[in-house]
């Protein structure tokens, strides 16, 4: 349990900073920031996760990770919101497409396999499945 509420705390801490960024337009990388922490604080890369295309293999990797259906939560928000931040710009369109697409297919899973319904979830759904089409 005390891993599981360290986990949530490090996922807030970097979705803060990712928010931070975002609202203060800092000319910081959050792609890079998020793979660094991501890389030092669970072990796995980005490029990892863009991997994982079925609900099979996210359950996996969420064992490996260990990372219960909250974290997956801020996860997607994490994902969501460095997509969202990094859309315009030119040169980081295509990766901010992919991590929209992820974000989505965590959303869609939870939406799914936790049977909560969530105002802000959903929202977030509709607001990826625009960017997307």
């Amino acid at each position: 349990m005390r891993q599981v509420q360290q986990m949530t705390q490090v996922l807030n801490k970097i979705l803060t900073k990712v928010l931070n960024i975002k609202n203060q337009e800092v000319q910081l990388d959050t792609f890079t920031y998020l793979n660094q922490e991501l890389l030092n604080v669970l072990g796995f890369d980005l490029e990892e996760l863009l991997k994982v295309e079925s609900e099979e293999q996210l359950l996996s990797f969420l064992k490996q990770s260990s990372l219960n259906f909250e974290n997956l939560n801020i996860f997607a928000d994490i994902l969501f919101e460095v997509a969202d931040h990094n859309f315009e710009k030119s040169e980081e369109h295509t990766h901010s497409l992919q991590l929209f697409s992820k974000s989505l297919f965590i959303y869609q899973f939870l939406e799914k396999s936790e049977n909560i319904y969530s105002i802000d979830r959903n929202l977030k759904i509709s607001k990826i499945k625009d960017v997307l089409s």
